[in-house]
């Protein structure tokens, strides 16, 4: 069926067009949740991992680690990230909207 599939994808342009988009986007969206499920039972996640975790660059991950902005963990040679730190970090670097600063000055700061 798989082979179907990318068959009709590759074809020329038919009537089969709508067929054909409906079936890249579940071939898109069943990379995508292959690639969550993957991750879920996951602890630790690997430089490459994180940065797409992240969806940042690798280089963008390196020198957050470097400058110590994130934890990281190595392991016979192999740059390691904890997601539940990763998250944290995400937390932590929340921006607040207008919405909650406003609501936060008119509670007195809480």
């Amino acid at each position: 069926m798989e082979t179907q599939l990318k068959d009709l994808i590759q074809n020329e342009p038919s009537q089969d067009e709508p067929l054909r988009a409906v079936l890249i986007s579940q071939i898109d969206l069943e990379t995508v949740l292959s690639k969550i499920s993957a991750n879920i039972n996951k602890k630790w996640l690997t430089l490459n991992e994180a940065a797409e975790y992240l969806r940042i660059s690798d280089r963008n991950l390196r020198k957050l680690a470097k400058n110590s902005k994130l934890p990281f963990y190595k392991l016979e040679g192999k740059i390691l990230f904890k997601i539940s730190e990763l998250d944290k970090y995400i937390e932590k670097n929340k921006v607040e909207s207008l919405s909650e600063l406003i609501q936060k000055a008119t509670n007195g700061g809480r």
